[in-house]
């Protein structure tokens, strides 16, 4: 973000930035402007914040604040809460975050908010501090029991294909190290993010299909490959045109040393293959739903995409794997994201299954 310059201050016109989140940490009060910018407030600099709720000018708003005193030095004030991204100019782009404004702050505070998490860089760590933890706060059951009158419902048998599956759909973290097949990745590709159908709703515009539901058809999320391990693929990032089915190469290397930094430092996922990178154009359930609520729809419908990706592959004798813990920067730096209107939420993946780890694919590797 620019700051503006002197000989505009007085003419330009500013107003607090949309999805402000004011909290506390310990006694420090916090303001959390989005994207992703946390900045230490004090309680007079939230006096002037409130005060800019509409355009104003410089001498309109010392009038509000300090009236009788120089407009120079409101304008010093100004300048300092438009590099610290609290207030915006009103002749400012703003197209990417408007995009988020009739869902801020709820929805805009909890997803910027939680981007970028910390990741120990031996995935064991976590595990051994979850072992120590165990010994004096158990985890809580897996499952609940309702006291009642109990019965049980009659059982339709299910396709014996589609029964296998299901029963045999796991996480995978032991792959052999084979390429994995390109009809395999294609077929499963398309299965989960590929048109099936189009439609159109009346006087509102065009719908689609995928084998996935997705709130209101609003289908927002882009698939984006990075491929590594595939058989007559060279390795890099794609994206995976849902509507003709192909593949766009976006001309950025990746190889499979790169894997452990992109996905937390998640080293067993280097063997495998391919993963894909799911990004929602928030704009498209936004457009229909213009409330925060909308935002939990999108979460939801990666959850649906990433089931329907793992259930293909497994049918097709692949390991699946999916992870949420990744670098959304690093990822949308490599597929040239603005992290704003399109952003990494799910990744999954496939390799080759190591027949050794039948028994226990989702064991960590030795």
């Amino acid at each position: 973000m620019n700051t503006p310059a002197n000989d505009r201050q007085t003419a330009d016109r500013y107003r607090r930035a949309r999805g402000v989140v004011i909290y506390w940490i310990d006694s420090q009060a916090v303001c959390f402007v989005s994207p992703a910018k946390r900045v230490p407030l004090s309680m007079p600099v939230a006096g002037v914040l409130q005060q800019l709720s509409d355009w104003t000018t410089a001498s309109e708003l010392r009038d509000r604040i300090a009236p009788g005193s120089e407009v120079a030095a409101v304008a010093e004030t100004i300048t300092l809460l438009y590099t610290l991204g609290l207030i915006e100019r009103e002749v400012d782009d703003r197209t990417a975050i408007d995009a988020w404004q009739s869902w801020s702050p709820e929805a805009a505070f909890f997803h910027f908010a939680t981007k970028n998490g910390t990741f120990p860089e031996d995935f064991r760590t976590r595990d051994r501090e979850l072992v120590e933890k165990a010994k004096h706060h158990p985890q809580p059951p897996p499952t609940k029991h309702v006291p009642g009158p109990r019965l049980r419902l009659p059982a339709a048998a299910l396709p014996s294909d589609l029964d296998s599956v299901l029963a045999r759909r796991r996480t995978w973290r032991n792959f052999s190290g084979l390429p994995v097949p390109a009809a395999a990745l294609g077929t499963v590709l398309d299965h989960a993010f590929g048109v099936q159908r189009r439609g159109r709703v009346r006087d509102q515009g065009p719908v689609i299909v995928r084998t996935s539901p997705s709130g209101g058809s609003r289908h927002p999320i882009e698939a984006y490959l990075l491929a590594w391990n595939v058989e007559g693929l060279k390795a890099g990032a794609y994206h995976y045109d849902s509507d003709t089915r192909e593949l766009v190469d976006l001309d950025r290397p990746v190889a499979s040393s790169d894997i452990a930094a992109l996905l937390a430092h998640q080293t067993y996922f280097a063997p495998a293959g391919a993963a894909v990178i799911m990004c929602p154009v928030f704009a498209r359930t936004a457009w229909r739903y213009e409330h925060s609520r909308a935002y939990r729809a999108v979460l939801i419908d990666a959850g649906h995409l990433g089931q329907t990706f793992c259930l293909a592959a497994t049918a097709l004798g692949l390991a699946p794997f999916t992870t949420m813990a990744f670098s959304e920067e690093a990822l949308e730096k490599l597929l040239g994201l603005d992290g704003i209107g399109e952003c990494p939420i799910y990744v999954a993946g496939v390799g080759m299954p190591d027949p050794a780890a039948t028994d226990a694919p989702g064991r960590f590797p030795p």
